[in-house]
C-alpha cells in the first residue's frame, strides 16, 4: 500500500504548478498583515474577571466602611438593624447594576469591533 502511495505521489509531483516569485510575496505579506491585525484585537479587549473584581471589590470596600461608621456610632445591635441593611442593599444594588451595564457594554463593544 505504501509503495502505491509513494508513486502516485510521485506522479502527481509533477503535475504540480509552483507558485511564481512575486505571488509568494504577495501571499506572505497578507498573512503577516492579518497576524498583526488579530494581535491589536486581542490586546484591546479587557478581561471580565478583571472588571468584576474591581467593581465588587469597591461594594465591599464601601459595604466595610459602612459596617465600621454605623458600627461606631450606633454600636453592635445597629449592625442588625435596617440602619446597616439599608446602605448595604443600596450599595449592592448599585454595584450589581453598574457591573451588569459594564459587562453589557465590554461584549456590545467586542461584536461591534469584530
Amino acid at each position: 500500500m505504501d509503495m502505491q502511495d509513494d508513486k502516485i505521489k510521485a506522479l502527481l509531483s509533477g503535475t504540480k504548478i509552483k507558485a511564481g516569485e512575486n505571488l509568494t510575496y504577495r501571499i506572505m505579506r497578507q498573512i503577516e498583515a492579518e497576524q498583526a491585525l488579530v494581535r491589536k484585537k486581542a490586546t484591546n479587549s479587557r478581561p471580565v474577571i478583571n472588571n468584576m473584581i474591581t467593581i465588587f471589590g469597591v461594594m465591599y470596600l464601601l459595604i466595610a466602611i459602612a459596617g465600621l461608621i454605623v458600627y461606631f456610632s450606633a454600636g453592635k445591635e445597629a449592625l442588625e438593624s435596617m440602619k446597616f441593611f439599608a446602605p448595604v442593599i443600596l450599595i449592592a444594588s448599585a454595584c450589581g447594576i453598574f457591573w451588569s451595564i459594564s459587562t453589557f457594554d465590554d461584549r456590545r463593544r467586542s461584536k461591534h469591533k469584530s
